[in-house]
């Protein structure tokens, strides 16, 4: 006997959160994410770049501040990409 009461209110919790979660999704009003719109990248050839770690580091630098994240190299084809 204990056990049905159990069950069902195991059940009646269940229903009432997938009740409130179903409310929370209607009264939300979601609208679509355009965030990928907005992304831009930038890709720079490694030959541009004198090869010695203190001109990398002030290219990286400098693009960090300007809001570019680096995101990538290739090696066969020598470029660096960035995103903001």
């Amino acid at each position: 006997m204990k056990e049905n009461r159990f069950i069902k209110v195991v059940l009646i919790i269940i229903g009432v959160l997938l009740s409130l979660n179903l409310i929370v999704l209607l009264l939300s009003n979601l609208k679509p994410s355009y965030a990928a719109k907005s992304i831009q990248y930038k890709v720079v050839r490694s030959k541009e770049v004198p090869k010695d770690e203190e001109n990398y580091e002030k290219l990286f630098n400098e693009y960090g501040k300007e809001g570019w994240e680096f995101v990538a190299s290739d090696l066969q084809w020598e470029l660096y990409i960035f995103k903001r």
